[in-house]
């Protein structure tokens, strides 16, 4: 399998240089104070750290945002979404963003143990930052998207965390936002097999193992938060995902809002839209509705 490995890091190479050039054109809100390079973790890996951001004029109890990243699984750290989690914080939140071990490295089960550990030591750097501790978003875009579900399914499942040997964090999410998540890594299609692969399963093979797919877990859990799902006509990559998952959790009781953006204008908005243009047109107008779907569910 490695030589799949070292096909899909060419892959992921040509998106970081294209992903440098959209960055490299983006401009920084005002009055944004960082807090970067907080570890979790005390073994130095410089993938075990997370970042905060808030508005510097604050009366000291923001709502907080918490955002896993996406890439494959294979590609990125936190600082790939530093622009939209400063747009996002400029609207009045406090956003943490993490960075997790990549594959081939490790798998995705050793993924979302990073991202456990990481919940576990924000949850403690709360107490430190101006936070609103009762109000919580967990957010994250296609990978990221389905580490921040299975994060928030484990996070109310004793077994899934038994299971994933994980800590319980301890953090009562308000809400999740999914962006074009990909949380279904076990299908019959190519976007299985590479999702199997980052299990470190064979490919063309469907796997045995329980809860790669996220309908899976679902019966591990008795309730979700309410969840927003973002997708677009042009997301080739998560579209029919997003919305099966906005099935599943309808079917399971979960309050599930699907927001599906066409094509505004005959312009083609492609994969995770609105974390890599957050302001553009389409991604002010994404922000802004997911700002407003957790501060009506939140209160």
């Amino acid at each position: 399998m490695d030589l799949w490995y070292r096909l899909f890091s060419v892959m992921w190479k040509i998106t970081e240089k294209s992903d440098a050039k959209n960055l490299a054109h983006q401009v920084f809100p005002r009055g944004i104070t960082t807090v970067a390079d907080m570890p979790y973790g005390d073994d130095g890996d410089h993938y075990h750290l997370f970042d905060a951001y808030y508005p510097t004029e604050n009366d000291g109890k923001l709502p907080v945002i918490i955002d896993i990243h996406g890439g494959g699984w294979m590609y990125a750290d936190k600082d790939l979404n530093i622009f939209y989690n400063q747009y996002l914080a400029a609207r009045g939140f406090l956003v943490f963003s993490l960075s997790y071990r990549l594959v081939p490295e490790v798998t995705v089960r050793e993924q979302l143990q990073d991202v456990m550990s990481a919940l576990c030591a924000i949850k403690e750097k709360m107490k430190e930052l101006p936070c609103d501790p009762t109000k919580v978003m967990l957010t994250g875009d296609s990978a990221g998207g389905q580490l921040a579900a299975f994060a928030a399914a484990m996070g109310r499942s004793a077994l899934l965390r038994e299971h994933f040997d994980v800590p319980d964090p301890g953090i009562d999410f308000s809400c999740l936002t999914l962006t074009c998540p990909v949380a279904y890594m076990n299908e019959p299609s190519l976007m299985g097999a590479y999702g199997r692969l980052m299990w470190k399963k064979r490919p063309f093979r469907a796997s045995q193992d329980a809860y790669m797919n996220f309908d899976e877990l679902l019966g591990c859990v008795d309730s979700l938060p309410p969840t927003l799902l973002i997708t677009s006509d042009g997301d080739v990559v998560a579209r029919w995902q997003t919305i099966k998952l906005h099935g599943h959790l309808l079917q399971k009781g979960v309050r599930s809002t699907l927001l599906n953006f066409g094509s505004p204008e005959g312009k083609i908005l492609g994969h995770v839209f609105a974390v890599l243009a957050p302001e553009s047109k389409e991604g002010r107008i994404c922000l802004d509705k997911t700002c407003a779907f957790f501060r009506e569910v939140a209160g």
